[in-house]
């Protein structure tokens, strides 16, 4: 048999050549993602990469993140890298992606200034250095200075200060995410789903709907076949009418472990039952086989679609199977184990009046009516087991789970005049109500890069060239970014900063030009969004700054537009037979 030659691999271990090249990228990528920053930034334009989807207008830092690429190879490389550290920011504190990159910039940069001006001084030295004063002095001064946060009245004003932040300074969004949280209760458990409809662009409506909000998306659950499942490309996200629920105690490693249910549910459909189109199973996880398989099939319009999904884990003993029986609870479906086959199923063990299900990235969504009385009786054992809880945290978990299944979900409905103004909306939104969230949970810190000024000026005081040449300037360089964008001067901006540093109080409200305190301008930041802002800019600076060599693959233009062309086609091929099968169901 022939082998198929593949194209050499570009590498390189010039360190000037890879320094240079980290260097030009992580200044572009910083420029760009940067502009969006504060109530100055301004918003970019990223084009769609198909026909049927509308282009972006986004002043989101992640999204553009998200949307960047280069042609050169050794540059997509750095891009990747880096986005994988910022995104994850945003993941796990809702807010600070911005930041991160301005940080994870400045931080390589100066590191490589470093050790140019000390070359006995080995990179790797530095970075341990780094990391070392990372732990040992930036966290801790940020957890000691965390402002906690309850649900007093007069912290709602607060946690309204840190909408205001995340939705770029739209009073109005601040006020309906507020109201959004005062529908399901002010805890980690709550949970708010945006829908974006046509219509005035200062509307925002807000109501309650039974619902159970699951914290994992497509991203860990499927892995890398998660594209084949995303149904609504304007979204990105796979959304199924009138799901079931195959819920398995176990993992599905063989599709001969389903078939027979499935084979049985796809009759149904065949002979005109409409409501067995969509099939989520639920197990412990998924073998790589029967991924691909569930893959294929579901790019197929001639069968039912089915969807993996992995139950999520946490520090509970047993939680997988836990969050089963949650979920059994709310859409009424059995749990199938080792002793309970699906050999035994029956067609009414996969859950009912459950009107649908939204998988995106980070985070889905069943929405519908559970039956009440089962919802009562698994409440009362949630209640049981947390008055019985061992841990604090694990009490924690418990009362999460017990609102999830009690409090509903509120929808936050945006409203735009065009489909790229909706989604901007719809990005800020999001970004607000995981920042209020994470400051619930976590707390938050004085805003407009008054935290990171306090944290040069408490480091300053040490005589450690490491700090004075590496540390302190980079954590200045997103108040300058924040203050460039608000259209400030050199001159301006560093009687800006003199004055920050001459009390450590203030704060400048950019929008306004005003002085004053943090807590008097209302200007906060969630501490999550702080604290993974500076542990992702470290871990980026880290690996490329000690970086010595790079292995890429050759990009070849003609070839990338070609598949993607191939791609698109293979979609509207899909799209056209779907279409022809509905127009023609129940006449052939």
């Amino acid at each position: 048999m022939k082998r198929i030659k593949e194209p050499p691999r570009i590498f390189t271990s010039n360190l000037d050549k890879i320094q240079t090249v980290i260097v030009d990228t992580l200044n572009e990528v910083a420029a760009i993602v940067g502009s969006t920053l504060g109530p100055g930034g301004r918003v970019v334009a990223i084009e769609s990469m198909l026909p049927e989807i509308p282009h972006t207008v986004t002043k989101d830092g992640v999204t553009v993140f998200r949307n960047l690429g280069a042609n050169d190879a050794l540059k997509q490389l750095i891009i990747e890298i880096t986005r994988e550290a910022a995104i994850k920011t945003v993941s796990e504190a809702g807010d600070g992606t911005t930041t991160s990159t301005i940080l994870a910039s400045a931080f390589t940069q100066n590191l490589y200034k470093f050790c140019k001006n000390n070359p006995k001084f080995s990179p790797q030295r530095v970075v341990r250095l780094m990391n070392k004063l990372l732990h040992s002095e930036l966290l801790p001064y940020i957890d000691k200075n965390t402002i906690k946060i309850s649900t007093k009245k007069k912290n709602l004003a607060l946690l309204e200060r840190v909408a205001k932040i995340s939705a770029n300074g739209d009073e109005d969004m601040a006020k309906a995410v507020m109201s959004s949280f005062e529908l399901t209760g002010f805890s980690q458990g709550s949970h708010i789903t945006i829908q974006q409809l046509a219509g005035p662009s200062n509307k925002y409506d807000v109501s309650l709907i039974e619902g159970f909000p699951i914290h994992m998306g497509y991203e860990e659950s499927i892995g890398k076949f998660h594209s084949a499942f995303i149904n609504d490309k304007g979204k990105l996200r796979c959304v199924l009418e009138k799901p079931l629920f195959i819920l398995f105690d176990g993992k599905i490693n063989d599709l001969i472990q389903v078939q027979r249910i499935l084979e049985n549910i796809g009759q149904n459909y065949t002979n005109g039952n409409s409501d067995f189109k969509n099939v989520i199973i639920v197990a412990h996880g998924f073998s790589e086989q029967v991924l691909t398989a569930l893959s294929y099939n579901f790019n197929d319009p001639t069968t039912i679609n089915v969807v993996p999904f992995k139950t999520p884990i946490n520090q509970i003993i047993n939680s997988e199977t836990q969050f089963l029986h949650d979920l059994a609870a709310f859409t009424g479906s059995k749990i199938f184990d080792m002793n309970h086959t699906f050999n035994d199923a029956k067609g009414d063990e996969f859950g009912a009046g459950m009107e649908r299900i939204e998988i995106y990235r980070f985070r889905s969504t069943i929405i519908g009516e559970p039956d009440p009385t089962i919802i009562e009786i698994r409440a009362e054992e949630l209640t049981q087991q947390s008055k019985q809880a061992g841990s604090r945290v694990e009490k924690i978990i418990l009362e999460e789970r017990l609102g999830k299944l009690t409090s509903g979900i509120a929808e936050l409905k945006v409203y735009g005049a065009s489909l790229s103004e909706l989604k901007e909306k719809a990005d800020r939104a999001e970004d607000a109500v995981l920042a209020v969230r994470s400051t619930l949970t976590d707390g938050c810190l004085p805003g407009g890069c008054r935290t990171l000024v306090n944290l040069s000026l408490e480091l300053h005081a040490k005589n450690d060239s490491i700090i004075s040449e590496i540390i302190v300037p980079s954590l200045f360089a997103p108040l300058y970014k924040l203050l460039e964008n608000a259209g400030y001067n050199g001159e301006e901006i560093e009687e800006i900063i003199q004055k920050m540093v001459a009390d450590k109080e203030v704060v400048l409200d950019v929008e306004t030009g005003e002085y004053g305190t943090a807590q008097d301008l209302g200007i906060f930041d969630a501490m999550q969004a702080v604290r993974q802002s500076l542990v992702n800019a470290v871990s980026i600076a880290s690996t490329l700054g000690t970086c010595g060599g790079m292995v890429v693959q050759p990009r070849d233009r003609e070839v990338e537009l070609q598949e993607a062309r191939d791609q698109l086609n293979f979609e509207r091929t899909l799209k056209n037979a779907d279409n022809f099968v509905d127009e023609t169901n129940g006449r052939m």
